[in-house]
């Protein structure tokens, strides 16, 4: 996926703009995949995290482990960005534990239930990265709330920290890490779901998930976005980085 000219510039203050209309669905044709996988490039790309390729896509072999759910995220038609979330379980190793296995498998030994948000990437060129970040998460949450998770976790670089704990509430739960693949160390971060969820959805209603949302997603693999026209945490987002 590369954006057009006109995808660039969009930002919608011209006299003849429209509320962004924003849509997100689990990732099944090979025409989504080609799109979450080129979005994938341009981000760890601009960010340095790989090198330059003849075919710009980016994937790994978590994207096919059957625990593994991969969304898209379109704005006006227009793929924008793209999540995994990954469910942890002895034998069914989540992509954070490449790198923090020690950790990861101490907890799944106390009988935690796990869920990563892995592979969470947002197109360079895209407006408004923090509200697509935010949209992302609806989708984690889903799977949060079907497993009554114990923690979200979430592999982040150091310039992104700030943004995750602010907005998400995480905490930080190891140092900086190698990750396989990546040029850039990450570190990795936490939220306590089942303890912390209610807080965060009554400060953040459009990451809140109704039973509703859940079985829509399950008959549609569509994730039903609330307030998805505005910027849903102008409060939340303040003083947190400008790109996630």
């Amino acid at each position: 996926y590369t954006p057009t000219a006109s995808a660039r510039r969009h930002d919608l203050t011209g006299p003849a703009a429209v509320p962004a209309r924003y849509a997100m669905r689990r990732v099944a044709t090979r025409e989504d995949w080609a799109a979450v996988r080129s979005l994938r490039f341009w981000a760890l790309r601009r960010h340095g995290d790989i090198p330059t390729a003849a075919v710009p896509a980016w994937g790994d072999g978590h994207d096919c482990a059957p625990e593994a759910r991969t969304f898209l995220l379109v704005r006006d038609g227009t793929p924008i960005a793209s999540t995994r979330s990954n469910f942890a379980a002895p034998g069914a190793p989540c992509p954070a534990m490449d790198a923090y296995a020690s950790d990861i498998g101490r907890a799944l030994a106390a009988g935690s239930a796990l869920v990563e948000a892995s592979r969470t990437v947002v197109h360079p060129d895209e407006p408004d990265p923090a509200t697509a970040t935010l949209h992302l998460f609806k989708a984690q949450m889903l799977l949060c709330a079907a497993l009554d998770a114990d923690w979200l976790l979430a592999a982040v670089r150091d310039t992104q920290m700030g943004f995750y704990r602010r907005v998400f509430g995480m905490e930080i739960l190891s140092g900086a890490e190698r990750v396989p693949g990546m040029a850039l160390a990450r570190v990795l971060m936490g939220l306590r779901y089942r303890n912390h969820a209610a807080r965060l959805f009554g400060r953040l209603p459009i990451l809140r998930v109704s039973g509703a949302d859940q079985r829509h997603f399950e008959a549609s693999g569509e994730v039903r976005l609330h307030g998805e026209s505005a910027p849903p945490c102008e409060e939340a987002c303040a003083g947190a980085p400008s790109r996630p």
